[in-house]
């Protein structure tokens, strides 16, 4: 514990005061702390391959504006994805964040966007109290800025009455991860408790951990590295695939006579999100089984939606045996993040209501369940 503190203060001083956005008239906009991979393309660069993720991160009230990049930057670090995004800290306008922080993380975003090769799908927000509170706010407002929050420790009132017509959970709603742990104050406890309750019954999904190790603090890798790892292969609903993009998906069609199923479809991960998975789709059917094994595996580097999930599903009595192994692997890290479909597919063979190939493939989907209800 006190080697973990000493880790924490240090990183907190290395970081130096926080730096200000001004508008053209020198005026404070927000005050902010950045951290950026060493080497980066220019912003503006159109290469989805050297675009980078944005991660922005909200410090509790009365903490230090750069306060909660340290579990992010570690979280990165253990996944090996640390030179993939920029870390962005922001402090609230006055005590604590609320409405008239909106414009200001909106012009810190776009600033970002305008310094950095920021990819518009690849925006995320983390907070601690206060900051997650306005992380799942921001979240909520703005579905078409921000993909997905990570909040721990509090939650948020101010929300869209209702989910439009448009906005479902599967094609449009923004994704929520919420994080309490047992060892906080009551009242967070609480708070947290009916805070999800609110966001699960407005139709969000909507992924909620309780720990029972975790108190008040952000910093615990059995948490943060799962959030990062589900954020990271996430992309936004509400932004269609760039130009780029668009030929990024083209070409896996193409190249498909090449794939290797250790390595699967990296430009299809990439990509990711609905797009990404109806060619996904189409690659689970191919009668060449690497291209299955390939098309299995991406689905372990990528996020895609219900209908990509329920495709893979069928593959756990596919006829050859690398492709049912990689894809109840597949299944069981998209059933933890509550793939219902991914749920659903496990539990049939599990359960024998599919029948499956080999024996020991029933008992895969089983240990499958068990990783995915693990936290």
């Amino acid at each position: 514990m006190k080697y973990t503190t000493l880790l924490l203060v240090l990183a907190y001083s290395m970081m130096g005061a926080p730096s200000e956005l001004k508008d053209a008239e020198g005026k404070t906009i927000i005050q902010y702390v950045v951290e950026a991979p060493s080497a980066h393309a220019k912003a503006g660069v159109l290469d989805p391959a050297k675009q980078l993720g944005l991660i922005l991160c909200f410090p509790e009230h009365d903490r230090p504006v750069g306060d909660e990049i340290y579990p992010v930057r570690e979280a990165l670090r253990r996944l090996g994805l640390s030179d993939q995004f920029v870390l962005l800290g922001g402090g609230p306008q006055g005590r604590k964040f609320g409405p008239a922080d909106y414009d200001p993380i909106q012009k810190l975003i776009a600033w970002a966007k305008k310094t950095y090769p920021i990819n518009p799908r690849r925006v995320y927000m983390y907070g601690k109290g206060e900051g997650g509170k306005i992380s799942g706010e921001l979240v909520t407002l703005h579905p078409n800025l921000i993909t997905a929050s990570i909040s721990y420790s509090w939650s948020w009132w101010t929300m869209p009455s209702e989910l439009q017509s448009a906005v479902d959970e599967a094609d449009n709603g923004p994704e929520i991860y919420m994080v309490l742990g047992l060892r906080d104050l009551s009242y967070h406890l609480t708070n947290v408790r009916d805070g999800y309750s609110r966001v699960r019954e407005k139709g969000y999904h909507v992924i909620f951990r309780e720990f029972e190790d975790l108190g008040g603090r952000t910093y615990h890798p059995p948490s943060n590295d799962d959030a990062i790892a589900w954020a990271s292969r996430l992309r936004n609903k509400n932004i269609a695939p760039s130009v780029e993009e668009q030929r990024l998906l083209k070409a896996s069609l193409y190249t498909a006579a090449t794939a290797k199923a250790e390595v699967g479809f990296p430009n299809l991960a990439l990509v990711g999100g609905q797009p990404a998975g109806k060619i996904l789709t189409q690659l689970f059917d191919s009668p060449d089984a690497t291209v299955r094994a390939a098309a299995a595996q991406t689905a372990l580097n990528g996020i895609f939606d219900e209908p990509t999930m329920a495709a893979l599903g069928k593959r756990l009595t596919d006829a050859s045996p690398a492709v049912r192994r990689i894809a109840t692997r597949a299944l069981a890290m998209h059933a933890n993040w509550r793939s219902v479909e991914a749920q659903k597919a496990l539990i049939r063979l599990a359960t024998g209501l599919d029948r499956a190939v080999d024996r020991a493939d029933r008992v895969a989907a089983t240990d499958a369940i068990v990783e995915a209800i693990r936290l």
